[in-house]
């Protein structure tokens, strides 16, 4: 698949709210997101940036505001590695892939 994103950087693989995701500690601007996936923003308690995230299905919202994390909420020891959202997407969205162990996927 070609990379039409600009995102080169090796992300972390984890899960959120039960959705594999790509985690950076840098801000991702939404015109650079990869085709297809979501882009969210863990932000502390005071507003401020923390991190970015990217997943490849939206997480659902909450009508009256912005998700809080709970415990188990957001699991950053998946084991899984790190990837670009170019070798994510093929991880995950791609139905021939069969370079990698998928988190949370059977075969």
């Amino acid at each position: 698949m070609e990379n039409t994103s600009s995102i080169l950087e090796r992300m972390r693989e984890i899960e959120i709210f039960g959705v594999p995701a790509l985690f950076s500690e840098n801000q991702i601007q939404p015109d650079g997101v990869y085709p297809g996936m979501s882009l969210y923003e863990l932000q502390g308690g005071d507003g401020r940036f923390m991190a970015s995230v990217l997943t490849p299905v939206p997480i659902p919202v909450l009508e009256d505001g912005p998700r809080e994390l709970e415990p188990g909420d957001l699991v950053m020891d998946t084991g899984a590695g790190y990837y670009t959202p170019s070798e994510f997407e093929e991880k995950y969205l791609c139905p021939e892939f069969d370079g990698m162990d998928r988190y949370g996927k059977e075969d």
